[in-house]
């Protein structure tokens, strides 16, 4: 059945209907596992250089408020918060991922959802509420207006997000549902993002950017600027310039009938560089415990990869860190070289050092037909890798790894992925004690009245 709503209506409706009460507890549960992620890689971002420059700049452009920077004693305006976490958030690209669309969701709707939070000075219920709103929107256009977006070029994290975080801040703000279309209709009417942006600090910066976009739509709406509700359909409309009319004619937008934070679900990373690597990164760890490879004796690692992997590890020879984030040659390089690869490798120095730059140098990959002509990849295993190991000696030792740890359908537990947020809560010079205390409250969300002290 056709639904007779614009697009906007339909959404803002889903925003203010949503209630926490009535969400599959699944659809929760697996809402605070990524608000538990989030925050871990804001609080290790904001001690990046990236994330030092976005405060700065902030505190100069944003006055005082309510709404934290997390992981410091500091306060702003909550645009400027929602600014700066998301920045620093995707400072080192170690956030979430969903494949509707093939975007970062939470680290722009989060950061908006808590500043306002913040700023009115609601509880973890209505955060949740927010959280699961705006991401849940953000993912239904995307699956709606299917890949085409992404794979002509634009960001989609950067092209979606001010959609998700106007709504995940409408919400916190209580707008009713006329308010709330036009802070949805204002954010999109402001969307854009480019893959060019990739290895440099406009990427990070772009989810920034979104989430303060999103989050002023909705202070603009409540103060009763209206924005375009056939934003979406309309000619010189969202569809048109940056989709090319192209979307989904077999289903509607499924609100309230499919979540997608369970439907396909996240992937949550185990290294801090493009989803895209993962998997190559933890197959050449793998095989190189399996078989007690030394990293000495590899001559060639060779790396068999669908064409998502391709298009997004751009960089074989890196320059820079942000370059990195996005090579095969270094996340591979990485665990030849350490064994791992950690935030702290992510300084221009260890980029140069002879190790990492010797084991790099022995990384190559490549599409293979049996990837490329294959139409059942891009659901079975669209950033997956196969790995082929030669050794000195002329041995070779190969596997292939459709889903990494973390990927829907290989899910990381909730105790490992506590793990990482301590790890990310340290390297931010957050307490060990404090952390885990953090977590406590966050798998508890629900239940909190106060969300000023989260992290105090």
């Amino acid at each position: 059945m056709v639904n007779s709503l614009s697009i906007i209506d339909q959404l803002a409706s889903f925003v203010c209907e949503l209630d926490l009460d009535h969400v599959p507890q699944a659809v929760v549960d697996e809402a605070k596992r990524c608000v538990l992620d989030t925050v871990g890689v804001i609080v290790a971002g904001q001690k990046s250089q990236l994330g030092s420059a976005a405060m700065e700049h902030s505190k100069q452009v944003y006055r005082e408020g309510n709404s934290h920077l997390l992981g410091t004693g500091l306060t702003l305006h909550p645009i400027g918060a929602a600014r700066v976490n998301a920045t620093s958030g995707h400072a080192y690209d170690f956030d979430d991922t969903s494949y509707t669309g093939i975007m970062h969701g939470s680290v722009v709707v989060l950061p908006a959802a808590l500043a306002m939070a913040e700023h009115r000075g609601v509880g973890g219920k209505c955060l949740l509420e927010a959280f699961i709103a705006g991401v849940e929107v953000e993912y239904a256009i995307a699956e709606w207006c299917t890949t085409h977006l992404y794979y002509k070029g634009w960001w989609t994290s950067a092209v979606y997000g001010p959609l998700g975080a106007a709504a995940a801040a409408a919400r916190t703000l209580g707008l009713d549902r006329h308010a709330t279309a036009n802070a949805l209709s204002i954010a999109v009417s402001h969307s854009s993002g480019m893959k060019a942006s990739f290895g440099s600090d406009a990427k990070p910066l772009g989810m920034g950017l979104a989430a303060s976009i999103g989050t002023e739509s909705a202070l603009l709406a409540a103060a009763g600027l209206t924005g375009p509700n056939q934003v979406f359909e309309g000619k010189n409309g969202f569809l048109s310039l940056f989709n090319d009319d192209q979307h989904s004619t077999d289903t509607g937008l499924q609100l309230s009938d499919k979540w997608r934070l369970t439907d396909p679900g996240i992937l949550f990373k185990s290294f801090p560089v493009c989803s895209a690597a993962q998997a190559g990164a933890e197959l050449a760890a793998k095989l190189l415990k399996c078989h007690q490879i030394k990293p000495s004796d590899v001559v060639k690692v060779v790396c068999e990869v669908p064409p998502l992997v391709n298009i997004s590890l751009i960089y074989h020879d890196p320059k820079s860190i942000r370059q990195a984030q996005f090579s095969m040659p270094f996340a591979v390089g990485c665990i030849l070289a350490y064994g791992d690869i950690k935030l702290e490798y992510f300084n221009e120095d260890v980029l140069t050092r002879a190790e990492l730059q010797q084991q790099m140098q022995k990384v190559s990959m490549y599409v293979p037909d049996y990837l490329k002509n294959d139409a059942t990849v891009p659901l079975r295993c669209p950033e997956g890798a196969g790995i082929t190991i030669t050794t000195r000696s002329q041995e070779q030792f190969d596997d292939f790894l459709d889903r990494p740890i973390g990927m829907p359908g290989n899910p990381v537990t909730d105790e490992v992925l506590e793990d990482k947020f301590r790890y990310c809560c340290r390297h931010g010079g957050v307490p060990a004690k404090r952390a885990r205390r953090v977590a406590q409250r966050i798998w508890g969300l629900e239940t909190i009245d106060d969300l000023n002290g989260l992290l105090d």
